[in-house]
C-alpha cells in the first residue's frame, strides 16, 4: 500500500438506484484493484455533501458516509485529485450474502496500491479483522 493511500468502506450498497439499477448486481460485477469514482452529488435531496462511489461501469454501487463524504468532499470541490480502486468485496465469499465495497483511496493524484500480500481472507486492507 503506498504511503499516502488508506481504506474506507462504502455504506448503502444493497439499496437500488433511483433508475432501477441494482447496486448489489454491479457489485458482483466488480473485482479487486478496478478503479472507481468518487463523485460529489451537491444536488442530492438526502444530503448536500453527498459522494457517490461509481463503478467502471458507471452505475452507483453506495455512498461515502457522511462524515468522510465531508471531508472528501471538499477535496475534490477545491480540485484535489482524489482516486480510489476496489481493495475488496465484502461477503464475496459468503453465498447469498448482502456485498459491500472497501475502498482503497488516495488525495493526491496517484493510483492507489493493492496490497500483494493479501490473501483473499477476511481483512480489511490487508490487517486481519
Amino acid at each position: 500500500m503506498g504511503c499516502n493511500d488508506f481504506c474506507l468502506p462504502a455504506v448503502g450498497e444493497w439499496f437500488d438506484n433511483e433508475d432501477g439499477t441494482s447496486r448489489q448486481e454491479e457489485i458482483r460485477l466488480c473485482s479487486r484493484g478496478e478503479a472507481v469514482q468518487l463523485v460529489r452529488e451537491p444536488d442530492n435531496p438526502h444530503d448536500r455533501m453527498a459522494v457517490a462511489v461509481i463503478s467502471a461501469r458507471g452505475v452507483r454501487v453506495g455512498y461515502l458516509a457522511r462524515a468522510k463524504a465531508v471531508w472528501i468532499g471538499s477535496k475534490i470541490d477545491r480540485g484535489y485529485d482524489v482516486r480510489a480502486i476496489i481493495d475488496r468485496i465484502k461477503g464475496a465469499h459468503l453465498p447469498d450474502a448482502a456485498l459491500g465495497v472497501v475502498m482503497r483511496i488516495n488525495m493526491e493524484g496517484a493510483d492507489p496500491d493493492l496490497d500483494d500480500q493479501w490473501d483473499g481472507g477476511d481483512a480489511v486492507c490487508g490487517r486481519a479483522l
